[in-house]
Parts: structure tokens; sequence; C-alpha cells
């Protein structure tokens, strides 16, 4: 019984003083697809921007249309999607909180007017 006396304090002490991460685990993740064959599409450019970014963030889905933006801060966010031959598309009502995880399925509409690059 003694030995909790001593112990218990030193290890509130340690739990106490230990570091937290400067990391959320907050993300914004999803998928794109295709609007007509509802089938995903890859490559597609992400583009996430916030004030609680530095930066813009990009990347490109997989091939599974898949695209996750891992360890974000709390706040308003906006995302666009660019592909080509597709009408880009622009999510601006997306607000992030602390612990929290936000999926956005996005479906794309083919854009018979863009044109062809070969």
């Amino acid at each position: 019984m003694r030995f909790l006396f001593h112990v218990l304090p030193c290890l509130v002490l340690l739990l106490a003083s230990a570091p937290t991460s400067a990391q959320s685990d907050s993300a914004i993740f999803g998928t794109v697809i295709d609007a007509v064959t509802r089938r995903p599409l890859t490559n597609v450019v992400v583009i996430l921007r916030s004030p609680a970014l530095k930066q813009e963030a990009v990347l490109v889905t997989d091939d599974q249309g898949s695209f996750r933006f891992p360890n974000l801060p709390p706040g308003p966010y906006a995302l666009r999607f660019e592909q080509d031959h597709y009408h880009p598309h622009v999510r601006n009502d997306l607000q992030l909180r602390e612990g929290r995880s936000l999926r956005a399925r996005v479906a794309l509409v083919w854009d018979p007017n863009a044109p062809v690059i070969w």
C-alpha cells in the first residue's frame, strides 16, 4: 500500500508532463466517380484549401477513385476536383472539427466540349 502512495504521484506527474501531439487525427477523405457510369475515376486532381493550412494540399485519386488528406487542423475547407474531359467540381461547405473526419463522395460530369489532346 505504501508503494502506491509513492508511485501514484510520480505517475500522475509523468502523464501530465507528456507532450501532446501537434498533429490532429482529423481527415478529409472520399471517392470520385463518373456521374453516368458510377465507376471510380483515377488520377483526378484533388486540391484542398483552408485558412487553417499554410498552403494548399494537392493529390490525385488512386485506382479506386479514393483520396485522403490526413492530420488536418480544425477549420473551414474547400475541395476542388479536376480531371481532363470533365467539368471541375468544387465543395466550399466543409467544416472540419477536432478529432472528426469528413467523407466526400463526388460525381464528376463529362464535358463533351472539352478539347481532345493527342
